[in-house]
């Protein structure tokens, strides 16, 4: 598959997964809570999937959507919701760390 065409799929599937979540953002409380737990275990986990794939790569695409889908099941209901986010910000931190520590020449030890 060319990757222009996986690029394609990859925004299409992307926006098509957010459109449930703007509804479910933009709802009333008492109606948006019927379909909650499906919403933070389906459709954010696709959205955030095919993000992270597009942004950083398949294997940061799996670590976010793990540890999103972790520690929401672990921990459960909005503390879930607040740590799994903060989760992605210490991954995309990592990340940005790591790849600016990547390509850079070590300082080799003098020796006089």
């Amino acid at each position: 598959m060319k990757a222009s065409t996986k690029r394609i799929i990859l925004r299409i599937v992307h926006l098509v997964s957010v459109i449930p979540v703007l509804g479910y953002v933009y709802q009333p409380v008492a109606e948006a809570a019927e379909y909650q737990r499906f919403t933070q275990f389906v459709f954010i986990p696709l959205a955030m999937f095919t993000g992270y794939w597009m942004y950083m790569g398949i294997v940061w695409a799996v670590i976010g959507v793990a540890s999103w889908l972790g520690l929401n099941y672990l921990v459960g209901g909005n503390n879930g919701f607040g740590i799994a986010l903060l989760a992605q910000i210490v991954i995309f931190v990592v990340r940005i760390i790591w790849k600016r520590t990547q390509g850079r020449p070590v300082a080799e030890a003098r020796t006089e």
